[in-house]
């Protein structure tokens, strides 16, 4: 009988030890802070086959068109799919592109596309694995790594940022890719890609490579300046070096002037061919006949 006593006492206290942690641990147990589900779905609104437009001075600019959008009540946030987009940068201009999916804030007039292509006038068709867009400001950039390719350009880089104010597109860096001339191709290298759209200018900048047939040059910049879709000249700067069959040019300065086929060296230049060194006042290089002409000559010979 006094087992059986000392028994219900020993259960009586483990009950009540576990009914007391029990609760303690019920008073400390964290408030549940997210909603359920079904509230937050009432936040979102989906529509089908939508479109987001913005103006400027009462004239449409921009213009977004997606086969799926969900639309946040609570922020002017839309998450769309199937993205098909125009944004005129100048009454006259249309760049069009399109997405996988994206985000746009429709107050600040700014978003993101993934997986988007931008075709500018038909001439040009740029991919990466992703956009941010700021309609208001006029500034199209990323990170990412970037393709581009025309009927005579192929480039590729890693980041982008394009102004619209200043109609400039710049690549920031790892630039490769060749151009299609009526003299050739052109394989190019360097660190950095400016296109400026006024001037209907290139400039490669930063350890720049650029390779011909007959030609190879390496400089700190060149600038590449056309006349519709055809290059008219190539300026060269900065420790510029030609190499040529055999030959090394050396100088600060050169023009190519692709109707003449002549490209001209200045800028202290130099010739080199085995042992044989000439200055002169400018070295000039036939494209068509692949020979250096020195100006005003002075000769040294290096003895060995």
């Amino acid at each position: 009988m006094k087992d059986r006593k000392i028994i219900v006492y020993i259960s009586l206290s483990l009950i009540i030890v576990v009914s007391l942690l029990a609760f303690y641990f019920f008073l400390r147990k964290p408030v549940r802070t997210s909603q359920p589900k079904s509230i937050q779905e009432k936040r979102v609104v989906v529509f089908k086959d939508v479109k987001y437009s913005g103006e400027k001075k009462g004239i449409i600019d921009w213009e977004i068109k997606a086969d799926m959008a969900r639309h946040f009540i609570d922020r002017p946030v839309v998450e769309i799919e199937g993205i098909d987009g125009q944004y005129k940068p100048k009454p006259d201009v249309v760049v069009y592109f399109n997405g996988k999916k994206g985000i746009i804030n429709t107050e600040e007039e700014k978003g993101t596309v993934d997986e988007v292509s931008i075709n500018y006038k038909k001439e040009y068709t740029l991919k990466s694995r992703y956009m941010d867009f700021d309609f208001k400001k006029g500034i199209t950039s990323t990170d990412a790594p970037i393709d581009i390719r025309g009927e005579r350009l192929t480039l590729r880089g890693i980041g982008l940022i394009a102004k619209t104010d200043e109609e400039t597109v710049r690549i920031k860096k790892d630039i490769s890719g060749f151009v299609e001339t009526n003299k050739g191709r052109f394989k190019f290298e360097s660190d950095t890609f400016l296109y400026m759209l006024k001037e209907n200018q290139f400039i490669l900048d930063g350890k720049v490579v650029m390779k011909g047939e007959t030609l190879n040059l390496l400089c700190k910049s060149v600038s590449i300046k056309s006349k519709g879709s055809d290059i008219e000249m190539v300026e060269a700067t900065g420790k510029v070096r030609l190499i040529s069959k055999g030959n090394m040019a050396y100088g600060e300065k050169a023009v190519y002037y692709f109707k003449d086929d002549i490209v001209t060296l200045t800028g202290s230049p130099k010739l080199v061919r085995e042992n044989v060194e000439m200055d002169g006042d400018s070295i000039t290089y036939d494209m068509k006949k692949g020979r250096f002409n020195v100006n005003m000559p002075r000769v040294r010979i290096e003895r060995r």
